[in-house]
């Protein structure tokens, strides 16, 4: 019986973790932490910029499209939904946002593209995204 006890309190102490491995844990979880979050945090604006662009070259070839088929260029951007005018010229029929909120700056004919037209729209921090560069 004496050796039963022994047993028991040997495996009491072997059974679940001591303090020093709970804390070398959290440091380890701690600095990969340190580590990867730098790496993640400027992905979100480049996704969000790289949307931007993705929706001016759409909105783009929509603006296109309505040239050809009216000899002239939409006076806004509403203009690409206009059905009398053979529209909409969107396939979801519907003029987006930029990816901050804000709507795209468009103007026919532009400054920048003087016999075509300009869109754009700004970042937050004061990034450009437009289709004349």
């Amino acid at each position: 019986m004496n050796t039963t006890k022994r047993e028991q309190l040997m495996n009491r102490r072997r059974s679940g973790f001591t303090l020093i491995e709970i804390l070398l844990v959290v440091v380890i979880i701690g600095i990969l932490a340190g580590i990867g979050i730098p790496a993640l945090s400027g992905k979100s604006d480049k996704a969000k910029i790289a949307q931007a662009q993705g929706n001016i070259n759409m909105l783009g070839m929509g603006i296109r499209e309505y040239e050809i088929m009216n000899g002239d260029y939409p006076s806004s951007l509403e203009g690409l939904l206009d059905e009398s005018k053979g529209g909409p010229f969107l396939e979801k029929k519907v003029i987006p946002t930029d990816p901050w909120g804000a709507p795209y700056v468009y103007q026919a004919p532009g400054s920048h593209n003087t016999h075509t037209f300009d869109l754009s729209c700004t970042s937050p921090k004061g990034t450009v995204i437009n289709n004349w560069e």
